[in-house]
């Protein structure tokens, strides 16, 4: 991002709720360097955001981009419709799980690739 001369990310601790993403979102928005992309940790804070931006009066995806994280049924029922990142969750656990039964049967157990998200842009 430096080289492009852009600042780095800045991160907003909150919890999973939908009211701290509400309260993450606000606060980012009202501030003075408000950022022009928001990326939520789920999507019910990511389907917050937007009432958020629309309560400020903040058009999405004219005015702010929001990226939801786990791709659930909720980004594809929201107005705009959410951007997000896809995961095969499928793949995922059966590598978890292959991992654990490494663990059971005594053997040591190593980094291992898990399936990489992939975008998935939709309307916001």
């Amino acid at each position: 991002m430096r080289e492009l001369g852009l600042d780095g990310p800045r991160q907003f601790a909150a919890g999973f709720a939908g009211e701290e993403g509400a309260r993450a979102t606000r606060s980012l928005l009202l501030a003075p360097d408000r950022p022009t992309a928001i990326l939520y940790d789920n999507d019910i804070m990511a389907v917050t955001g937007v009432g958020v931006a629309a309560e400020l009066g903040i058009s999405v995806p004219d005015g702010l981009s929001l990226l939801a994280w786990d791709d659930s049924q909720l980004c594809r029922l929201t107005h705009p419709t959410l951007s997000a990142m896809s995961h095969d969750v499928h793949a995922f656990g059966a590598e978890v799980a292959r991992a654990l039964f490494d663990v059971i049967a005594g053997q040591d157990v190593a980094s291992r690739p898990v399936p990489r998200p992939a975008l998935t842009p939709r309307g916001s």
